[in-house]
């Protein structure tokens, strides 16, 4: 054999003969060659006819046992896949293997194969028992359609990165869509079954799995995410579980597919604006409600919250446009109407806000929101006109002025008392203003009244 080549490993070859091979780059070939091979005897064995090569190949013997432990792994694996032993054990050690820093690309690769053919097993094995009726361990049966998923994700995964070498060479996917297109219904059966018995979070987990393996270039032909009817329901439960575990970005992860749904879309919608306001993102947390309001005219959530936007970052004019354009789109929404009232009144246009105010009471009488705005609205007309008008007794200017600020404090009582009547444990709303009300109306028991109130709210 010539000095510095590598023939087939077998004894006839005389491929363990290093004698020829002790000088030049004929060794390290070799050696790196019975490394591949993990024939980690003969790599100590080649180390003490090279003396020239010492401290490479020192290096080389000191990393011997940590390929040799590697090597093991996977040959116990694969005498376990092959007797059908120990697999959740093997699946757990290959995976841990997998995940050790160093490890090479294509044994990570590797791990995670054996890793989800251990789980297949599992679940053959399980529904052996189904089909013969016997009994058969539920969780065990989903959990391992799931841990299939998850390996097969990322040994797909780390073959979409660029090996030792720089380069990226993927698997063939169609060989993973094989294995994983016959177990989706039951990964989405697995997050069905563990929302009924209301174990969340792993159901989230599956829902979220599915999810994100229809989204997978291992299915990029079977296009699921246009064509998979279940996947808005998943999407949805996802979301709403989300939204009970304070998952903000999973709710905003999966709120567009969930809103496909149809049935919970504005629901979904209002989870999603909520996960920006949570997050402290104002700017998308206000695209969320337009969207939302655009979208969703009827759940009046994404109105109210706007309306309060504007209020606390005193953009009163722009909310009256909001609130102008809305009602030119549907007039008969009391809501929009208050909502104009309460920017005029923030505007101080007292007078404007209560035609607001009576045009939403016309479409809903009991509207306490409503009452209170023009009562507050009313009252703020008497109290400027009061400092404005004649007090000289002897001018007759005078008593016309008084009866004009009587008639205001009149026109605020009404539906001061209507918001009274209609919302009696809000004492703190309506007893201050009555008060002022029953004080310049000379309305003595009901002025003392309102002072007892007062009294007791404070205490």
């Amino acid at each position: 054999m010539p000095v510095g080549t590598i023939d087939k490993y077998n004894d006839t070859a005389g491929w363990w003969d290093f004698s020829n091979i002790v000088e030049g780059d004929g060794c390290l070939a070799r050696l790196f060659a019975l490394f591949k091979s993990a024939d980690f005897a003969h790599c100590r064995l080649l180390c003490t006819f090279a003396p020239m090569k010492r401290n490479i190949l020192l290096l080389c013997l000191l990393l011997c046992p940590l390929y040799a432990a590697s090597a093991n792994v996977l040959r116990t694996a694969k005498e376990n896949i092959k007797k059908r032993q120990k697999l959740e054990q093997t699946a757990r050690e290959l995976v841990a293997e997998a995940q050790k820093e160093g490890m090479k690309h294509d044994r990570q690769i590797e791990c995670y194969q054996l890793a989800a053919e251990c789980s297949k097993l599992i679940n053959e094995a399980e529904n052996v028992r189904v089909y013969l009726k016997q009994p058969y361990d539920t969780v065990r049966f989903y959990n391992s359609v799931r841990d299939v998923f998850l390996y097969i994700e990322k040994a797909d995964s780390v073959s979409c990165t660029p090996n030792e070498k720089g380069v990226i060479k993927r698997n063939n996917p169609e060989r993973y869509r094989s294995l994983l297109l016959p177990l989706r219904a039951n990964l989405l059966k697995g997050g069905m079954w563990f929302y009924k018995k209301v174990k969340l979070q792993t159901a989230y987990d599956y829902f979220d799995l599915y999810i994100r393996m229809a989204k997978s270039a291992i299915f990029l032909n079977d296009n699921f995410v246009t064509t998979d009817p279940e996947l808005p329901t998943a999407a949805y439960l996802a979301v709403f579980i989300a939204q009970m575990n304070r998952n903000y970005d999973g709710v905003i992860e999966h709120a567009s597919m969930a809103k496909r749904e149809g049935e919970h879309a504005p629901l979904i919608q209002e989870f999603y604006a909520r996960a920006f306001e949570t997050r402290g993102d104002t700017a998308r947390w206000v695209a969320a409600l337009e969207d939302g309001f655009e979208s969703y005219p009827q759940r009046h959530y994404f109105f109210s919250r706007l309306m309060d936007y504007y209020t606390m970052t005193r953009q009163e004019e722009k909310g009256l446009a909001f609130c102008e354009a809305a009602i030119q789109g549907a007039d008969s929404v009391p809501l929009y109407w208050y909502g104009k009232a309460l920017m005029l009144l923030r505007l101080n246009r007292d007078r404007e806000a209560i035609d607001a105010c009576d045009a939403s009471l016309k479409l809903d009488p009991n509207y306490v929101n409503a009452h209170y705005t023009k009562g507050i609205a009313s009252l703020n007309l008497a109290v400027i006109y009061a400092e404005q008008a004649c007090t000289d007794v002897t001018d007759p200017r005078c008593k016309r002025d008084m009866e004009i600020v009587r008639s205001l404090y009149e026109l605020a009582r009404k539906p001061m008392e209507t918001v009274r009547r209609l919302a009696p444990a809000d004492s703190r709303r309506w007893a201050a203003p009555l008060y002022r009300i029953y004080l310049h109306l000379n309305m003595e028991r009901e002025f003392e009244e309102m002072e007892r109130i007062l009294q007791q709210d404070r205490q």
